[in-house]
């Protein structure tokens, strides 16, 4: 038997912890990909018979074999780049692994960086950070950190706007966002007449920290020389939470953030504050299991291997606590399954 042991214990091995980003720092991604592929295809061809094992964080050893691997889409708009994960044989759909410069690294072990730089809200440009991005929005928010079974969120496009929240060399949440005059989907000729926050994810150890607020805060000073902000429509109960808090104390906002459905004219906004003032914003609702928007999408890690869904349907994510994670999506890409949010619950909204 072949015993592949997490990468935790392999670094520590050799003196020290080296994270994904310094064994791919220097590699080529189209590489990286291809070695997956080559392998998938060795793992396809084998039917089984074979002695290499996972040793996941939890001590579970994982046989590596055709059915306890996924090859998915690591972009929405683009098929040509797949990631090879490993699946928890109990379940056959939590994710406990991705395959990555010729060894499986733990989804953990994926998020964290050595890089002391690493703080706060950094812009997504590297190959590795799209993978990170990636892994907090399909694999710990679609999967380990889904309220339910076969749940699984598609993937952002190739180019999307994204900030990752990083904390201790962490990556502990996202937000992706459209820039006015970014083209409403690829197969209209429609454009963003404002800016507008797309989704938004806080895992689940780091919510009620205040980062929902932190994300909305930065959002507004990326676009402080714009006089209205976009949020994209339907809005959760949870991030109106989030909302409620963020703009109660930054009275300037109020006249700013509006829930918006795409591209944005003045007749597709409602101002978020009046809205809440008036009484009209949903309420935020207690129970762990509340769904975040009225057309939740939830998409099997099978319905994944070989995605055809045109793009007006993205299914979005969930999340159980305040302040997990916020989906607004402009494609109605996922939609917020659960929360419970104070910063920023699985929620996720369409905007078109």
């Amino acid at each position: 038997m072949t015993e592949l042991t997490g990468t935790s214990e392999r670094a520590a091995g050799l003196g020290g912890y080296r994270s994904l980003a310094d064994e791919i720092n220097a590699t080529d991604c189209h590489v990286l990909l291809e070695a997956a592929a080559k392998y998938y295809f060795q793992i396809s061809q084998k039917h089984g018979d074979t002695r290499e094992y996972f040793s996941s964080p939890e001590g579970e050893m994982i046989k590596v074999d055709e059915t306890s691997v996924r090859y998915i889409p690591l972009y929405r708009d683009d098929d040509s780049g797949k990631m090879l994960v490993l699946v928890c044989s109990k379940t056959g759909e939590s994710v406990v692994a991705v395959y990555l410069n010729g060894t499986w690294w733990s989804v953990d072990d994926i998020l964290k960086s050595s890089d002391p730089s690493k703080e706060g809200l950094i812009q997504v440009q590297t190959f590795w950070e799209r993978i990170a991005l990636f892994v907090l929005n399909c694999l710990v928010c679609g999967f380990s950190e889904a309220n339910g079974h076969e749940a699984c969120f598609f993937p952002h496009a190739s180019k999307e706007l994204a900030k990752i929240y990083w904390c201790h060399g962490e990556a502990v949440g996202f937000y992706t966002y459209k820039n006015k005059g970014n083209l409403c989907n690829p197969g209209t000729s429609e454009c963003y007449q404002l800016p507008v926050l797309d989704t938004v994810f806080v895992r689940k150890n780091w919510r009620r920290c205040g980062l929902g607020s932190k994300m909305l805060q930065d959002y507004s000073l990326v676009f402080s020389r714009e006089s209205v902000l976009g949020i994209s429509s339907p809005i959760s109960p949870a991030m109106y939470t989030v909302c409620h808090k963020f703009l109660t104390c930054n009275p300037k906002d109020q006249d700013r953030f509006w829930e918006v459905e795409a591209p944005g004219y003045w007749s597709q906004r409602l101002n978020i504050w009046l809205k809440i003032q008036l009484g009209e914003a949903p309420a935020t609702q207690k129970s762990s299991t509340d769904r975040v928007g009225e057309h939740d999408k939830r998409v099997s890690i099978s319905a994944i291997k070989h995605p055809s869904v045109p793009d007006d349907k993205d299914p979005d994510e969930s999340s159980d606590d305040s302040d997990g994670s916020v989906s607004l999506g402009n494609h109605r890409k996922r939609k917020s399954v659960k929360e419970n949010v104070e910063e920023i619950p699985t929620k996720y909204m369409k905007a078109t």
